[in-house]
């Protein structure tokens, strides 16, 4: 079964609907029936209130990604902010997430998506299932 990933970042001051705005957006341009769907962040913004409420008002679980996994995937990404590197060493936190929480065999299905205010980010990634 394949797995859909939708890696977020987001900024402290990032609302529910700010996060909720691109988690709709990247749903919707994903549209893969039947996969199973997971959200994934850095285990620092894991319990940001406005995460919490918008994974609850989807129904979607939250794991979380280790930072040498999300460095280890930026080779991955196809965002590449200057800012972001900075501060988390990585181009872009959502795409590096999505990535790394989906396997090595991974695929990029949608790349950064930003919310209107600026506040939040989200791409999603496939997992690829390969039989053994």
């Amino acid at each position: 079964m394949s797995r859909l990933v939708i890696g977020l970042g987001f900024r402290d001051r990032a609302t529910a609907q700010s996060i909720g705005e691109v988690l709709a957006d990247v749903v919707a341009k994903a549209a893969i029936p039947g996969a199973a769907t997971v959200l994934a962040v850095v285990a620092d913004k894991a319990t940001h209130a406005g995460l919490i409420v918008a994974a609850q008002a989807t129904n979607l679980p939250i794991e979380t990604v280790a930072t040498e996994a999300l460095r280890a995937a930026n080779a991955c990404v196809t965002t590449r902010s200057q800012r972001v590197f900075r501060q988390r060493g990585v181009g872009s936190v959502c795409e590096a997430a999505a990535l790394a929480m989906a396997g090595s065999h991974a695929r990029l299905m949608v790349t950064r998506q930003v919310s209107t205010d600026r506040n939040a980010t989200a791409a999603a990634a496939l997992s690829e299932d390969i039989a053994p």
